[in-house]
């Protein structure tokens, strides 16, 4: 039977911590040079840590204008696709509206007029668009689609117009409602808000998207197309004539707002220059500060080689005496 002394359960403890310490120890250098990082960052920097905290501070703000810029630039692109559909439809349709023959028969004006009421449709589908669960044209509002459908709009001016025998006072009529401040399109068809919120993209950059279906450009093609698109509703189809004059002029006006429409578009477009711009900028200023954080927080990896291979010599050093002592018998010291 063998019976351990106090001195000799002493040796074991002592032995056991020696191990623990040093398995500590390779665990926190084989960590530090797989990671590339000190682990003990406060002896590293000497106890002061501020300008680590500083950088990390500014890292978290890049951040965070990195996601602003990337949803910007997301909503500045879904408006301008939208407005590309838009101007494409508006201009083909103003094309064909204006160039009609001098004599439509009743069945063409229908049949554009029935275009023009599609192409109505399909325009407010466009500016009803949302990326990220935002509206792109609702301003303020962006959780709220800016306009009513086209079969309401439609159905306002049909009413508003009823009575009305002259391409020119339809025309007025349909311009006055689409202009007023308050009681017309502002307030029965546009359901936005105003101009965009103001989104910081970079550390002296912010940006708004400030264009709604409220926007003159935008409102003016819209008020071409329902123009166009009341025959369609029986207005004036009993005078050839006069209905053909409405879809001349409704052509017309949608042709003439193609410049404003373009340049709406352009103001998007520098925009999108901006927020471009932003981001590069955050880019190049997050990498630069990435490097002197890394710089800072980084393992020599030569000097963690080096103490690796001599806490292991350690180990096995300790390993080879705990063998030795527990081989030690009573009649070698007889």
């Amino acid at each position: 039977m063998t019976v351990q002394s106090i001195g000799d359960q002493a040796r074991a403890f002592a032995m056991q911590s020696a191990s623990s310490r040093i398995k500590t120890t390779l665990a926190t250098l084989t960590a530090e040079l797989s990671s590339g990082e000190v682990a003990d960052l406060g002896a590293r920097l000497g106890g002061n840590t501020q300008n680590l905290a500083g950088i990390e501070a500014r890292l978290a703000m890049l951040a965070q204008f990195k996601n602003n810029a990337a949803e910007a630039a997301a909503h500045a692109k879904g408006m301008q696709d939208a407005l590309t559909a838009v101007q494409s439809a508006t201009e083909k349709l103003g094309q064909g509206l204006y160039i009609e023959p001098a004599s439509p028969t009743d069945e063409l004006m229908t049949a554009r007029s029935a275009e023009a009421a599609s192409a109505l449709q399909t325009v407010i589908g466009q500016l009803n668009g949302s990326v990220g669960q935002r509206f792109l044209f609702s301003g303020m509002a962006s959780d709220t689609p800016p306009l009513a459908s086209a079969d309401a709009i439609l159905s306002e001016l049909t009413t508003l117009v009823s009575g009305l025998t002259t391409a020119e006072d339809v025309t007025q009529a349909v311009s006055d409602w689409f202009d007023a401040p308050s009681g017309g399109f502002a307030d029965v068809a546009y359901r936005g808000g105003a101009g965009g919120r103001l989104m910081p993209i970079g550390e002296e950059t912010t940006i708004a998207l400030t264009t709604t279906a409220l926007s003159p450009a935008i409102r003016d093609s819209l008020k071409g197309l329902a123009t166009a698109a009341l025959i369609d509703r029986g207005v004036l189809r009993s005078d050839p004539q006069e209905g053909q004059k409405l879809l001349q002029g409704a052509g017309k006006a949608l042709l003439d707002n193609a410049p404003a429409l373009t340049a709406e578009m352009s103001r998007i477009g520098y925009a999108q220059q901006v927020i471009a711009s932003a981001q590069t900028e955050g880019d190049a200023a997050s990498a630069t500060l990435q490097i002197a954080r890394n710089t800072l927080r980084e393992a020599d990896p030569f000097a963690t080689s080096t103490a690796i291979s001599d806490a292991e010599t350690k180990l096995q050093t300790l390993y080879t005496v705990i063998g030795r002592l527990s081989q030690l018998k009573l009649a070698d010291y007889i």
